[in-house]
């Protein structure tokens, strides 16, 4: 019941496809309507990407997905270590008898499973293993984890029998040239962030599902990265033409924002200056400074050790807010509301920990994928658990933290993004009441710059400025700031309100062009059928090409199509 792109077979048709939406329904009336049409997506796909809003259930689309494109098994599905237990509790949910074997890092392989959870990290150390195995479906969660060129990267596209290896940015050193085997006849990649930082960041994902844009990167590059040679390479940081990039990809890509699912209460951030003794963490911060100044280059040892010392300085000024954060915390939990703490310092989790005692649980990168769950559980279903602490990389993403209502950042990571996702564990399917995030910083430090552009990308970053829109640091800019006196102004304390069915975070403003295009596309929609349209040569004149649209891919016979994946026919043809 799948369409295969490669192939010259027909997409199903709108008859096969309604019956198809029709038996999902029957099959699990617990999913949400937008998870029908996206497992009904996902099954008209051999292989696709489902870029859903963080909070939207790709978890569970894509398990019914595989189940119903390749029913006996076997499954593998790839995920950071963290949610390894999740994704296991979720097969479960769906498919309450599945064999499921979660593989361990002190673990022996164990063949014969109906389901394999691996992470990320163990892949080269079972790299035999895996490929000894013909899988039915692989199931890559976190898809931008393979963005870039890694070995990482590369051992996920061989097993997912993709292309040659050493082409393209995704491909390490690890594999031989031509030593791809034949991959899984379904492969679904899950993320919530497809375009993490800038359009080069998508090139491995379509790469993963076989699309061809992904042909040759220096094509990619060129028309959609601004990709130039500034005297050392090619510079492929840039954006261009994100627009039609986002119509182009749509046809193997789905995306769906909370706004357009979900009928989920406003949420509410708030920037919240705290009078605390930030003496040592200033003295640490102008020492940073000056000795940057002194080694200007922001490369090689000296920027180690100056990194190092401001590392100590925001240690030092974490570890200050704890007692305004206690406070704040304290007057939330006897209100009656759960709440998540996040730190990037063990010492500020461990300082909160002993003030709040049984009441907190805590979640770092030290614990085990057991204890991680079982701090999520007690969260969600004790009621004498009423917060969680946790660190920000750790327990920022990949799971549901839905019994609380409010988020507290005692500290600010360099990353915009990052707390996006750790806004989301709150802000996503189960919550019924009004998500607070609050960020607690300290006037007249480099902790109130960074509040200040945080503020300012969530105000003020638009739906087509996706080159500006990235999860790359701040580090530059507040540095930049602090040294020659033109920071940004600091926030106010005040809150910005978001009114009901409308999202905040800055990831979610940038990918609504994504989001449009998958709904305007008629590439997105699989009823739509099979187009074959004959367009002259511009450089031969009597010559004709064929550029057919067909099951969400452009495809074109002309040279330069089979080339770079892409031509003007084919640009032409989706905006016909």
């Amino acid at each position: 019941m799948t369409f295969d792109p490669r192939s010259s077979a027909p997409p199903p048709s709108a008859e096969v496809l309604g019956d198809l939406a029709r038996r999902v329904a029957d099959a699990y009336p617990d999913l949400y309507a937008h998870q029908r049409s996206g497992v009904a997506f996902l099954l008209s796909r051999r292989r696709a990407i489902l870029a859903d809003d963080m909070g939207l259930g790709k978890t569970r689309q894509a398990i019914v997905a595989v189940r119903e494109a390749a029913p006996d098994g076997p499954y593998l599905v790839i995920c950071p270590a963290g949610v390894r237990l999740n994704w296991r509790r979720e097969i479960h949910l769906v498919e309450p008898d599945a064999d499921v074997h979660v593989v361990t890092g002190g673990g022996a392989w164990e063949p014969g499973h109906r389901w394999t959870v691996i992470n990320y990290d163990l892949l080269g150390r079972l790299e035999a293993e895996l490929h000894s195995v013909n899988w039915a479906a692989i199931v890559v969660d976190e898809a931008h984890y393979i963005k870039n060129r890694s070995q990482r990267s590369a051992r996920v596209l061989h097993l997912l029998g993709v292309g040659r290896a050493g082409a393209g940015i995704g491909i390490g050193r690890g594999a031989a040239a031509g030593d791809v085997r034949p991959g899984p006849r379904v492969a679904y990649l899950l993320t919530g962030t497809p375009m993490a930082s800038r359009p080069r960041d998508l090139f491995n994902l379509l790469k993963a599902v076989e699309h061809p844009l992904a042909r040759s990167f220096y094509a990619y590059a060129v028309r959609y990265c601004a990709a130039h040679h500034n005297g050392y390479g090619l510079d492929s940081t840039g954006a261009s033409n994100v627009g039609e990039l986002a119509r182009i990809v749509s046809g193997v890509l789905l995306r769906r924002t909370k706004d357009e699912a979900l009928d989920l209460p406003p949420k509410v951030r708030t920037w919240l200056p705290v009078e605390v003794n930030t003496n040592r963490a200033a003295a640490l911060e102008a020492r940073a400074l000056d000795y940057l100044r002194d080694h200007p280059a922001r490369v090689g040892p000296t920027w180690v050790t100056f990194l190092g010392m401001l590392n100590r300085a925001r240690h030092a000024l974490g570890m200050a807010k704890v007692p305004a954060t206690a406070e704040l915390v304290g007057d939330i939990v006897d209100a009656g509301h759960k709440v998540v703490v996040y730190s990037g310092y063990t010492a500020v989790i461990t300082g909160l920990a002993e003030r709040f005692g049984a009441a907190a649980v805590t979640l770092t990168g030290a614990d085990s994928p057991a204890r991680r769950q079982a701090a999520v559980d007690a969260l969600q279903t004790d009621p004498s658990v009423r917060l969680l602490l946790g660190n920000i990389h750790a327990a920022g993403v990949g799971i549901n933290l839905t019994a609380a209502t409010h988020v507290v950042f005692n500290d600010l990571d360099w990353v915009p993004g990052n707390h996006w996702q750790a806004e989301d564990r709150i802000y996503r399917i189960g919550q019924t009441s009004t998500a607070f995030a609050t960020y607690l910083y300290a006037p007249g430090t480099l902790d109130g710059y960074v509040a200040a552009l945080l503020e300012e990308k969530a105000r003020t970053i638009g739906v087509l400025e996706a080159e500006a829109a990235d999860r790359a640091t701040l580090l530059d800019q507040v540095v930049e700031g602090a040294l020659t006196g033109c920071a940004p102004d600091e926030p106010p304390a005040r809150a910005m309100t978001a009114p009901p069915n409308t999202t905040m975070g800055l990831l979610e403003e940038t990918l609504d062009l994504l989001a449009r295009s998958t709904i305007a596309s008629p590439l997105a929609d699989p009823d739509a059928g099979e187009r074959r349209i004959t367009v002259p040569s511009r450089s031969q004149p009597g010559r004709f090409y064929t550029v057919i649209v067909a099951g969400g891919v452009v495809r074109c016979d002309c040279p330069g199509f089979s080339y770079r994946g892409n031509c003007v026919h084919a640009r032409e043809a989706i905006d016909s």
